[in-house]
């Protein structure tokens, strides 16, 4: 999508107000045109600026010393953000962070199932400042529970995904996670029965690439047990 940057208002048909413009790498566009996830990072960057120069204008008809702290909450950062954006909005928010750090002190709390946004939070997390809080259902009482969190630097997105923090079992499809567990509870078999052995092999081929790491486990584990594949 490359660099945002701000152009001229403009008016467009049947609307009697000036609209702002976004300078995409293709082309200039109104902002009510733009995506869903450009009008999110614009929208949330507008009123961080805005509730805080509206602040100082307050303060100063007040005769009021102007706040130094401010707390934003984000509910899914995430939403109708393509991959690339979810990977560069936390660090995006941060820098307006840094911008105003002379003025003001920031504290964001922010929800997320993106693990994208979690892997870009590896570079700036500082244990120290920064907390880590994972929100879930118990499953005796349904009550909501909230744990404080390691954080820990997972790297890849599969990680992440299959961390304590989203806890799936594999980062793949489900169906495909189910059909290498029926392989691996085979492969456990002291016996595995021949025929049960090709039949997952049907299911392993209509769920899992050609390229996939299971494959070279499963065909010497298959033709060990006198299945041709």
């Amino acid at each position: 999508m490359g660099e945002l940057l701000p152009g001229q208002p403009i008016r467009i048909i049947d609307d009697t107000r000036d609209i702002p413009t976004i300078i995409h790498p293709y082309g200039e566009i109104p902002i009510v045109n733009a995506s869903a996830g450009v009008r999110r990072i614009v929208t949330l960057a507008y009123l961080i600026v805005w509730a805080w120069y509206e602040h100082k204008v307050s303060a100063e008809l007040t005769n009021t010393k102007p706040e130094k702290r401010m707390v934003i909450l984000i509910d899914e950062i995430e939403a109708h953000l393509h991959p690339k954006w979810q990977r560069a909005i936390l660090p995006a928010l941060l820098d307006i962070q840094t911008i105003l750090s002379s003025e003001l002190e920031i504290q964001f709390l922010i929800s997320t199932h993106s693990p994208l946004v979690m892997a870009s939070a590896e570079t700036f997390f500082n244990a120290e400042t920064d907390k880590l809080f994972h929100l879930s259902a118990n499953k005796e009482t349904g009550e909501a529970e909230l744990a404080d969190m390691d954080f820990i630097k997972y790297g890849h997105v599969n990680s992440w995904l299959t961390s304590p923090i989203f806890s799936l079992g594999q980062a793949r499809a489900q169906e495909a996670e189910n059909a290498i567990n029926r392989a691996k509870r085979i492969q456990l078999q002291e016996n595995p029965d021949r025929n049960e052995i090709i039949e997952t092999h049907k299911m392993l081929l209509k769920e899992l690439g050609e390229t996939d790491p299971f494959w070279p486990r499963w065909i010497y584990f298959a033709e060990q047990n006198g299945v041709s594949i």
